[in-house]
């Protein structure tokens, strides 16, 4: 059986209309939603306030960078049905807050923080582990996050790969923009 374009917009029309009425009943106003509006919201303010203000279209191109990334390999893992997201701060079925927000400002503090290789890798180490092993695990207890077919540390090395691999990309491309 093949299945026409009509029946892919439909479905499609359904499931946006279903994940509306799901995010106005079982989400919005949840200790899960306020969670992320608080954590969002906070890192924001912190993250203004400790701003090398000097460095910003480094530190921000960066931070585009580790959003561009992230966004487009979650919504590879949602569309592969590798885990989901219960609750978002938004109705969108990825958490917006997260890789364009939250994770992006966590990355450039320590891009912004840890310049010489060597502090860089060790902090971006550290930093995949807590991701990894126990942001990603209270997500999983907030019910915002389900794992379906993948494991804590499959997210790991990539976690490490992203901000090593971008800042890679700064430091061969970027010296002629930021001097």
């Amino acid at each position: 059986m093949q299945t026409s374009w009509q029946e892919v917009a439909k479905l499609s029309e359904q499931y946006s209309s279903t994940r509306l009425e799901y995010w106005l009943n079982e989400t919005l106003f949840t200790i899960s939603w306020w969670v992320l509006l608080a954590t969002t919201l906070g890192l924001c303010i912190v993250w203004v306030i400790i701003l090398d203000k000097k460095r910003i279209f480094e530190i921000l191109s960066y931070g585009f960078m580790v959003s561009s990334i992230s966004t487009i390999l979650d919504a590879l893992g949602v569309i592969l049905m590798f885990w989901q997201y219960n609750h978002t701060l938004t109705p969108l079925s990825i958490p917006i807050e997260i890789h364009i927000v939250q994770m992006p400002i966590i990355y450039m503090i320590i891009y912004q923080y840890f310049r010489p290789w060597k502090t860089f890798l060790i902090a971006i180490t550290i930093n995949a582990f807590i991701f990894a092993f126990i942001l990603e695990e209270l997500l999983v207890w907030l019910h915002i996050y389900e794992l379906q077919s993948w494991e804590h540390i499959y997210s790991f090395f990539p976690y490490i790969l992203i901000g090593v691999f971008i800042k890679w990309v700064i430091d061969k491309f970027g010296q002629k923009y930021f001097a």
